[in-house]
C-alpha cells in the first residue's frame, strides 16, 4: 500500500522513492519491482495519464498474484446538466442557439471505457456504479466547479469568465424557479485482479 508522507517519500512495502523537485514518479513507469504490491490505487487519475494502456500494463506489472487494482472514474453521463448549462451559457454569450461543449476530462477513461482498457491486463474486472443526485440551492458551487476548468479555457472558443457568469445567472434562475439546480452524477469503482 502506498501513502504520501510529509517528508516527500512515497512508501511501498520496503521500497521508498523520494519525490524530486516536487514531482512524483510517472504512473507509466512505476519505480517498483515486478510482483511487489498487494494493491494499486488509481482514483480519478487515469484520464490524466498520457498512455492509459501503458499505465494499465504497468499497474498489472507491480501487482503480486492475488493483488488488486482499485480504480475510480466518472461515467459518460456524469453531470450532464453542467454540460448543458455550459453550452446554453456559451450560446447566450456568443449569440447562437447552443455554444460549444465544455472539455470532458474523464471522457478518455470513463466508467464505460475502463473495462476495455483493463481487459488487456486483468481477467477479473468488477464494476460498481455509484449514481447520485446533487441538489444545489445556491449557484456558488456550480460557479466554483466551472471556474476550476480555466486551464482549458482556450479549447472552448468562448470568453471564459463571461460564460461562467452567464452560467451562474442561468443556475440562479433555475434555483428560483424550481427550488434547486439538480445534477445527476454517475461515478464508479472498478476492482480488478490478474
Amino acid at each position: 500500500m502506498a501513502r504520501a508522507r510529509p517528508s516527500g517519500l512515497l512508501c511501498h512495502g520496503r521500497a521508498r522513492v523520494r519525490a524530486r523537485q516536487g514531482r512524483w514518479p510517472d504512473a507509466q513507469a512505476l519505480p517498483f519491482a515486478d510482483d511487489s504490491a498487494d494493491a494499486v490505487l488509481a482514483l480519478h487519475m487515469l484520464y490524466h495519464v498520457g498512455d492509459i494502456k501503458a499505465t494499465t500494463k504497468e499497474m498489472a506489472r507491480v501487482l503480486r498474484p492475488g493483488g488488486i487494482l482499485i480504480a475510480s472514474t466518472n461515467g459518460d453521463t456524469d453531470k450532464q446538466e453542467l454540460d448543458q448549462l455550459w453550452a446554453r451559457a456559451a450560446g447566450d454569450v456568443l449569440g447562437i442557439p447552443e455554444g460549444p461543449a465544455r472539455v470532458s476530462l474523464s471522457s478518455r477513461f470513463s466508467l464505460e471505457k475502463a473495462p476495455g482498457y483493463f481487459g488487456t491486463a486483468f481477467e477479473d474486472i468488477r464494476v460498481r456504479k455509484l449514481p447520485g443526485t446533487i441538489e444545489l440551492t445556491d449557484p456558488a458551487p456550480i460557479v466554483a466547479h466551472l471556474a476550476s476548468y480555466e486551464a482549458w479555457a482556450d479549447q472552448w472558443g468562448v470568453p471564459f469568465h463571461e460564460n461562467v457568469s452567464r452560467a451562474a445567472e442561468i443556475a440562479g434562475a433555475t434555483i428560483l424557479a424550481e427550488g434547486a439546480f439538480k445534477i445527476r452524477c454517475l461515478g464508479g469503482v472498478l476492482a480488478c485482479r490478474l
